[in-house]
């Protein structure tokens, strides 16, 4: 399978920032436009149920493996078109008034959400399919790297553009950054799939077969716990520096922009160190590396509040974590059949997501009932835990496939 390498990094890379940048505006930035213009709080927690598509994308994800324009590429013919309904729903919120049009916006919101997971789907499909084994983990430290730069153009450049220019010219801004990556997309030529009739024979059954393989469930459960003790411990960082008395505004510079850019160059350093160290080796040091800059977040609880130094635990943490997602969703590609890379990849993602949304839903109780300090050294043993887990549990995906058929 052979493509312009710098054409496939410059799509897979536009692709993967424009879906994060209106993600971190519609999760960061709007809840604080919106209680600005004086919304009530009820209103404002009700808009984070537009993201729910991208929670439950994994049911339709099969849909997307099937059906698909042999003349166009197959999910190039899926990717063209859903970014540009993208492009021109967020045009339509633009038009919409905060205040006196809501239900309209929560539901152009959803709308956006729903194409923008489908979007996500083939995006990875597509992925899976052009990468090739050793390009994989620089991919994903693009893709993984792409998203936290999303994130801090949509949460927080977009945020300002919103304070200085308003509603209307901020949101065509992120519209217009959303139409960048048809460029690419329009340049590139997707190689046609070579399996004889593999789309037709593609159903929801895919969903059961990806845990049926030799290997499954033992990789599921390093999913599950991977991201984990990051998540714990994320979540409960806010609200230590809350209590230790910063203001919102230096938590927002923080965590929201330097944090973002420790987690974006994090996540093209460990791409691009994955090839070298080999898949297994990097996800079990990344995950102590890791599990290292968690211990240092307690730092600050402990009395330690130099503004530097917690610059630096929070630098080093989102550092580690960025490395460490490349890690994971490069052997997530692994573990993705080519015959249903847009399903089994959209599976992981959300397996993905389970165990660290299950923590940071209990990692308040840990934080209360032992402390910070104490808190943050579970969440360190957790990824210490996951790193056994790989150490004891990982087989290579691709790469034993390989090796399989070889012998």
């Amino acid at each position: 399978m052979k493509s312009d390498a710098p054409l496939k990094f410059t799509l897979i890379s536009a692709l993967y920032v424009s879906q994060a940048i209106p993600l971190g505006f519609f999760i960061v930035a709007m809840p604080a436009i919106l209680r600005a213009e004086g919304l009530p709080l009820a209103r404002v927690g009700m808009l984070s149920a537009i993201a729910f598509p991208w929670l439950i994308k994994f049911l339709w994800a099969p849909l997307v493996d099937r059906f698909g324009s042999r003349r166009q590429g197959h999910f190039r013919s899926w990717i063209l078109p859903l970014q540009s309904l993208s492009v021109l729903t967020v045009v339509a919120i633009a038009l919409l008034d905060l205040r006196t049009q809501f239900l309209p916006l929560v539901l152009a919101g959803a709308l956006f959400m729903f194409l923008a997971a489908t979007q996500d789907i083939a995006t990875d499909g597509l992925s899976v399919r052009i990468l090739q084994y050793g390009e994989r983990g620089p991919g994903n430290g693009i893709q993984v790297g792409g998203y936290y730069l999303g994130q801090i153009i949509g949460g927080g450049l977009m945020l300002i553009a919103f304070h200085r220019f308003g509603w209307t010219p901020a949101v065509l801004a992120m519209a217009a950054f959303l139409a960048l990556p048809l460029l690419p997309a329009l340049a590139f030529r997707e190689p046609e799939r070579t399996w004889e009739g593999a789309p037709k024979k593609v159903t929801l059954a895919a969903i059961t077969r990806f845990f049926a393989r030799p290997g499954a469930w033992a990789w599921v459960c390093i999913v599950l716990v991977y991201r984990t003790g990051e998540n714990m411990a994320a979540t409960m960082f806010n609200p230590m520096l809350v209590d230790l008395g910063k203001s919102l505004e230096q938590i927002g510079l923080l965590l929201g922009v330097v944090s973002s850019f420790g987690s974006f160059s994090g996540a093209l350093l460990g791409g691009f160190l994955i090839r070298g160290l080999g898949r297994k080796n990097a996800l079990v040091a990344f995950a102590l590396v890791q599990a290292v800059a968690i211990c240092g977040l307690a730092l600050p609880a402990l009395g330690y509040t130099d503004p530097l130094l917690i610059y630096s635990v929070a630098v080093a943490s989102a550092f580690s974590g960025g490395m460490a997602t490349a890690a994971l969703y490069t052997s997530m590609m692994d573990h993705s059949s080519q015959e249903t890379s847009a399903t089994d990849f959209t599976i992981q993602q959300s397996l993905a997501a389970i165990g660290p949304l299950c923590a940071s839903f209990f990692s308040g109780f840990s934080a209360s009932a032992f402390g910070y300090p104490v808190h943050f050294a579970l969440c360190a043993g957790v990824t210490v835990l996951a790193a056994g887990l790989v150490a004891r549990l990982f087989v290579e995906g691709e790469e034993a496939r390989a090796v399989e058929v070889a012998g």
